[in-house]
């Protein structure tokens, strides 16, 4: 239909991300792509949207050689960098729905969204220096394109962890909102923007991000050509 909803379901581990979750969100990412929605929701089952990977899968990593470790982070790391770029690539707004801790992959996963609405418990931590580890999942690509280089160089390096207000107040979260209300608020922004202009809203979502990466002279160039594109259409 209109909306498509992805679940991380894990909340017994407080959606912890293992190699099952990675590559179930590769294939669900995949399916979405052939099929696209109006709108991705993006949220989670339990009191926390996800608090990074599974620290005690990866204490048993350590326990075997080198290379069986590296295999298997090869494995989940690829199927991760799937999923992302499959979001970002998406013609249509992804929607975060965000619960309790997002940290780790859970904060890179968020941030990879187009637009992120918060509960007032939610909380943001990079914590990838904390275990000795540097960020995956596009965090290091999408976070100082939120919120400026020098600051994402202290979330990264010193570990703060933001609250909602905080996150938003950055530019890390478009709207806050009580506990118990974040599902229905979710649910209302994902039906304004699946009831709006589809591919204008596909438009606008490709310009924002291939304009990450281009000149002035080049953006100007794909804004005039998705216009006159865009004017085709019976949204305009």
């Amino acid at each position: 239909g209109a909306l498509a909803f992805i679940t991380l379901d894990r909340p017994e581990t407080r959606n912890s991300f293992d190699l099952s979750m990675g590559l179930a969100l590769r294939d669900v990412v995949r399916t979405l792509i052939t099929d696209p929605p109006r709108v991705v929701v993006l949220r989670s089952s339990g009191a926390h949207f996800m608090v990074g990977g599974d620290v005690r899968h990866f204490d048993t990593l350590l326990k075997v050689s080198k290379a069986a470790c590296a295999a298997e982070l090869e494995q989940l790391i690829s199927a991760v960098n799937e999923a992302v770029i499959g979001l970002t690539q998406l013609p249509c707004p992804v929607l975060g729905l965000i619960s309790g801790s997002a940290a780790g992959f859970g904060l890179s996963l968020a941030v990879a969204c187009d637009l992120i609405v918060a509960a007032e418990d939610a909380s943001f931590l990079m914590a990838y220096s904390a275990i000795g580890a540097t960020p995956d999942g596009g965090g290091t690509w999408h976070l100082p394109r939120h919120v400026g280089l020098h600051r994402a160089m202290a979330i990264a390096l010193l570990n703060p962890k933001l609250d909602a207000r905080q996150a938003k107040e950055i530019g890390l979260v478009a709207e806050v909102v009580a506990n118990d209300e974040l599902q229905t608020a979710g649910l209302t922004m994902a039906h304004r923007l699946a009831n709006g202009p589809v591919a204008a809203q596909a438009g606008i979502k490709r310009l924002l991000r291939d304009g990450l990466g281009y000149d002035l002279k080049s953006a100007l160039e794909a804004e005039k050509a998705k216009f006159i594109e865009m004017s085709a259409t019976s949204d305009f």
